[in-house]
């Protein structure tokens, strides 16, 4: 029969778990929870001067910690000993040894650190709710969130060749008395950069100008923008501006889920004016285009029979300028031409939706040709390398949801540490 050699860990050091210490003693306290002390197992540790080991006790201190609840709240008292140095050219004559779950003046163990973090990024709960679960002060959820954004790789270091750009709101608009006691809009805007590839978010910057865009580039070093290929953005002359500044090797891709909006709200507004003009007044219930204007914003292809008999009862009956279906085929020819597989198809729809921006001669549509035509050399590398801000809009998803979970971050720095922990959590994964 054989025995096991060495100590064998006591019943309540094997509950408690606490790696690298044992329990000395436990007690219930008179309001509920109880008072664990514990104690370090090897008491032998370098000293951190000069490094020799050393076992030699100077004496004992107790200091409490925070730690995981356990069927309650849990005060821990943790009983160190403070050695003394034993060479003697060493400055440092006396240390307290430091281990794994508590470092140098650790106020909470690793592992509670550990479950706060996973708590807030990996299960998406709010800092607060997370501070009243586990029996700590919010601001030391926040810190750590803080503290393990800061350990991120940093992103000159990550090959990326594909990026996206696009701003979302961190907060409601506010309005705010100006000099002359006028109201002003504010609108707290944020610009997200992403990786194209992977969807990982890259940097986060206040507002949704060049410069600010720009300056995040400008912090990059050469080889790494010298790296970039494409970056995908929506009709934005900002951002623009900023990446033929900082990354002229670049090319630009707009968005085509943008411009289909633009040609969305081109025909919305081509429906809303025809009815101003013809009844004087809003669109209601009883005009065929207002009850189907949803119906006019579907792509062609994508609908039912029966909902491609509603929308040429719509033509019919509601369209007796023949100027709302005009719009409405311009609309479809851009969409015809974003889905096409090379540059050449791409410019012949390209000169036939300038016959039907021509035959149909509005206002609306000819502004959304010159939307066209201004970008068409980013549409052109659109359909040539498929760059577009598919995983942008996802990041920014992800974060809106983060935005509804804090409930309003008053502290921007808070709110990009949580993002950024949070999606690189999502890519490890």
């Amino acid at each position: 029969m054989f025995e096991p050699t060495g100590s064998r860990r006591d019943a309540a050091s094997v509950i408690f778990n606490l790696p690298g210490y044992r329990v000395v003693d436990a007690v219930d306290l008179p309001l509920r929870g109880r008072r664990v002390k514990v104690q370090p197992v090897d008491l032998d540790d370098g000293c951190p001067g000069c490094g020799v080991v050393s076992s030699r006790v100077h004496a004992w201190v107790e200091q409490r910690v925070r730690d995981i609840p356990h069927a309650g709240q849990v005060v821990v008292v943790v009983r160190k000993p403070r050695l003394i140095c034993v060479e003697p050219a060493c400055g440092r004559r006396t240390f307290t040894p430091a281990t794994e779950q508590l470092p140098v003046r650790a106020r909470c163990t690793t592992r509670l650190k550990t479950a706060l973090l996973d708590a807030v990024i990996n299960s998406g709960r709010a800092v607060s709710e997370v501070a009243a679960d586990l029996g700590v002060a919010r601001w030391t959820v926040q810190a750590t969130v803080d503290a393990a954004a800061v350990l991120l790789p940093e992103v000159d270091n990550l090959h990326v060749r594909r990026i996206g750009i696009d701003e979302h709101r961190y907060r409601r608009v506010r309005w705010f008395r100006d000099d002359r006691g006028g109201w002003r809009r504010v609108e707290p805007w944020m610009s997200t950069i992403v990786n194209a590839d992977c969807g990982q978010v890259l940097g986060i910057v206040d507002g949704r100008e060049s410069a600010t865009v720009g300056g995040w580039l400008a912090e990059r070093s050469q080889a790494w923008r010298n790296r970039i290929e494409v970056v995908a953005i929506d009709p934005s002359a900002a951002f623009k501006k900023a990446i033929t500044e900082q990354l002229p090797n670049a090319k630009i891709s707009v968005d085509p889920f943008h411009l289909v909006q633009l040609a969305n709200l081109m025909v919305t507004r081509v429906r809303q004016r025809l009815i101003r003009e013809r009844e004087q007044r809003r669109g209601r219930k009883i005009d065929p285009a207002w009850a189907n204007r949803r119906l006019l914003l579907r792509g062609y292809d994508t609908l039912s029979p029966r909902a491609k008999a509603r929308l040429d009862a719509v033509f019919a009956t509601d369209d007796p300028t023949d100027e709302l279906s005009a719009a409405w085929g311009v609309k479809e020819q851009l969409r015809r031409l974003l889905n096409v597989a090379t540059v050449e198809q791409a410019r012949t729809e390209k000169m036939i939706m300038g016959c039907y921006v021509v035959a149909a001669d509005m206002e609306e549509t000819w502004r959304l040709w010159a939307t066209i035509e201004a970008w068409w050399p980013a549409i052109e590398v659109l359909i040539t390398h498929r760059v577009t801000n598919a995983r942008t809009e996802a990041a920014n998803t992800g974060i809106k949801q983060i935005k509804r979970t804090g409930r309003g971050y008053r502290n921007p720095a808070h709110y990009q540490a949580r993002i950024l922990l949070t999606s690189a959590a999502r890519r490890a994964a």
